[in-house]
């Protein structure tokens, strides 16, 4: 994946999610934005209603957990429970992962309350990144970056410029404390979403 479509904002990362819409849609639109589409007026009116009505899983759920490591690695600031955190929501985030992309030949596998009941899990998760406040020129969700340069959270990225000016690390301890408030509040997300799918299989039998 692409990590500088995080600084992008959300009606840019359009290509980025029609690529996990059913087929054909999904041929259709990993070629061109969907606004590019309309705008050349090359979607039918049955193809607009189709995406407007299919549920669609926003992002791959894997996707977060790797940039939450790739943004703590090699940070200096980073600590131990911080980099274990990381890597237990990397390993959630792979079971949720291998649990979203199981072959759906039961419809219920893809119903689509069931699916937006996912979709919301997902993107109240990507929340649990939003920080207060953002430092100057940074976006206020700390997944996100401006290009794709930067691989440090930018709270943690401030918080240590700020520290090496001056004898206490208290704004260091706080950056550090949201951002592991950041990933637990993702761990409790990941859980919900393999509740969701353990709700299923109880369901079947």
């Amino acid at each position: 994946m692409d990590y500088s479509l995080w600084g992008r904002k959300e009606s840019d990362r359009t290509e980025q999610l029609s690529l996990q819409l059913p087929s054909p849609l999904s041929e259709l639109l990993a070629l061109k934005s969907v606004s590019s589409l309309l705008g050349e007026g090359k979607l039918s009116g049955e193809v607009i209603l189709q995406i407007a009505s299919e549920p669609v899983l926003p992002f791959n759920a894997l996707d977060i957990a790797l940039e939450v490591q790739n943004n703590l690695k090699g940070d200096q600031t980073s600590t131990p429970q911080l980099l274990a955190l990381a890597s237990h929501l990397r390993e959630s985030a792979e079971l949720f992962q291998s649990d979203e992309m199981r072959p759906a030949n039961d419809p219920k596998e893809r119903a689509p309350i069931r699916v937006r009941m996912l979709n919301d899990i997902l993107q109240d998760m990507e929340k649990s990144f939003l920080v207060q406040h953002a430092p100057p020129g940074f976006y206020r969700n700390i997944l996100y970056h401006l290009d794709g340069k930067t691989s440090q959270f930018s709270i943690l990225l401030e918080a240590w410029e700020h520290c090496k000016s001056l004898a206490s690390n208290e704004t260091l301890q706080e950056a550090l404390s949201e951002v592991l408030n950041s990933i637990n509040a993702a761990q409790v997300y990941f859980k919900a979403g393999l509740d969701v799918f353990e709700s299923v299989l109880v369901g079947k039998n």
